[in-house]
């Protein structure tokens, strides 16, 4: 499986698996992050519906993997690099615990790792068809 897809893609199926952790650790024991997060046990179904989507996503992520969806790979990076722009706004109006600003890091490195691996294809294929003509 791994070896049939582009970098790109296996960037993304890497994150997917990032994700489904993640969210598995929100729906199945959310007391285990809720401390560091700011959350109390009264918000408890909060983090799991986080969770929740969450999961939804991540089999979105490995989906589009599997099928090389290169278009959605370039709308993640997107996605992905805009989060720190959401959790610091959030951190800086007092919403959210500065940890958000550390823990969208992963996201916005899992963003340009999936650049990089896309410009890397991009040129290769580049290269590829000047030199089959």
């Amino acid at each position: 499986m791994l070896s049939s897809m582009t970098y790109p893609a296996k960037t993304v199926f890497f994150f997917s698996l990032y994700m489904f952790v993640l969210s598995l650790v929100l729906l199945v024991v959310p007391g285990l992050l809720a401390p560091l997060l700011g959350y109390t046990s009264e918000s408890e179904i909060w983090i799991r519906v986080v969770g929740m989507f969450l999961l939804f996503l991540a089999f979105d992520y490995c989906a589009s993997a599997l099928e090389g969806m290169t278009r959605f790979f370039y709308l993640t990076v997107y996605t992905r690099a805009s989060i720190i722009i959401f959790m610091t706004t959030f951190v800086l109006l007092g919403m959210l615990k500065p940890i958000f600003v550390a823990l969208s890091l992963i996201d916005l490195s899992g963003a340009i790792w999936t650049l990089t691996a896309l410009r890397a294809a991009k040129k290769h294929r580049k290269k590829t068809t000047v030199h089959a003509a």
